[in-house]
């Protein structure tokens, strides 16, 4: 049985969802974006769009182009209300829908030919019931795997439906620019225009040694991209608990020494949640964002009695942070997010003088946290926090 792929596409999620709560925005340029000096665009609708206004722009600039242009700070808990209800309308009809990023679904209509029909039928009365429950409209592509169905439906206007059948995915592909491929950015086309190759079908032709030769491992991946091949499965969304601790800078920050001190800050927030919850983290990662908007991530594992001991754990979050910290530019924001939570549990050593310095070390946070529950969270802190929250204090008492 071949598979019947379907992908929802509804172009500026956040920004439409705005849109329905208030009617009278729909005719004005609207953008999303936190309040402050330092306010990045974060989604534009189509009259902003026209203006000149992109994601990503910051806030000043975006109303200098735009004299009358509304701004309206996100509402992230309402879009993921709207979210869960769209994937739960949709798995109507079909028990595969994935909706890995808001306003971006894949329902697996394979097998389902006897229950709704012909796939292209069952298709539109996806968007059908979209609209009528929800006032979106998406433009559907529908075709034998998540790639192919992807791209066709970024061929399309909100509201149509582009149906590639078996066969035709080669002939569909070859016209296309580059660009339409996932992951295929600016600097990936221009690169591939330096060999004279703009189209997808140019793409597709080439032999793999050539494109190992300028794209090393990727090329691989983009060779399989411009021929269509994509095997990959439709994965229900299942939410994974994750500890995140955001840390958003009052100032952007270039010294080294009080960066590691905030850093701390936010493992001395996660160590006394995740004790008080009993978890240890398998896994964390850290983002960092500079001041000139480029961000930086890295992740790695954790050994499972770090949690323990905040110092411990900052000892193991610590040597990615200096990896990340290359660039001399100021950083304006901190994420801290751990993940693939356990029960504490550790096996008994068979030689007990070898853990005395740890039991020590454990023995010492038991006894903070023991305080904190009684006296509050800062009545006893580490020196390096301590350090940070005292330069905080002289700044403001100078400001």
């Amino acid at each position: 049985m071949e598979r019947c792929i379907a992908h929802l596409d509804v172009p500026d999620f956040y920004v439409t969802l705005e849109e329905l709560r208030r009617p009278e925005w729909i005719k004005r340029p609207l953008a999303l974006a936190e309040n402050g000096p330092r306010a990045v665009v974060q989604g534009v609708n189509g009259m902003a769009r026209r203006e000149g206004i992109r994601e990503g722009m910051p806030l000043s600039r975006a109303r200098r182009f735009c004299r009358r242009l509304v701004t309206v700070a996100p509402d992230l808990s309402f879009y993921r209300t709207r979210h869960q209800h769209i994937l739960e309308s949709l798995g109507y009809f079909s028990p595969l829908v994935e909706g890995a990023l808001p306003g971006r679904y894949f329902v697996d209509l394979t097998g389902t030919r006897r229950l709704w029909g012909p796939a292209p039928d069952v298709a539109c009365r996806l968007e059908h019931r979209l609209a009528a429950q929800n006032g979106l409209h998406a433009r559907i592509g529908l075709a034998a795997n998540k790639l192919i169905s992807q791209v066709a439906a970024n061929c399309i206007p909100p509201g149509d439906l582009s149906c590639i059948f078996p066969g035709g995915e080669t002939f569909f592909f070859a016209p296309l620019p580059v660009t339409f491929l996932p992951g295929v950015g600016f600097k990936t086309a221009s690169r591939l225009a330096d060999f004279n190759i703009r189209r997808i079908g140019q793409l597709a032709h080439l032999p793999a040694k050539s494109l190992y030769q300028v794209f090393g491992e990727a090329g691989s991946r983009l060779l399989r991209l411009a021929r269509g091949i994509d095997s990959t499965p439709i994965l229900p969304f299942r939410e994974t608990p994750r500890l995140k601790v955001i840390h958003n800078l009052e100032r952007d920050e270039i010294d080294r020494e009080r960066l590691e001190a905030i850093l701390f800050q936010q493992v001395e927030e996660a160590g006394w949640l995740l004790r008080r919850q009993n978890r240890c983290p398998g896994k964390f990662s850290l983002e960092i964002r500079h001041a000139d908007g480029r961000i930086v991530k890295s992740q790695a594992f954790l050994p499972r009695v770090a949690a323990h001991v905040d110092y411990r754990l900052f000892s193991f979050i610590l040597p990615v942070f200096k990896r990340l910290i290359q660039r001399r530019v100021a950083v304006r924001r901190m994420v801290l997010e751990f993940y693939e939570f356990s029960v504490p549990l550790r096996q008994m050593s068979l030689f007990p003088w070898e853990e005395a310095a740890t039991r020590r070390t454990e023995k010492l946070q038991q006894a903070m946290d023991h305080i904190r529950r009684r006296f509050g969270r800062r009545a006893i802190e580490w020196g390096k926090t301590h350090e940070w929250f005292q330069a905080q204090m002289n700044a403001g008492q100078r400001g």
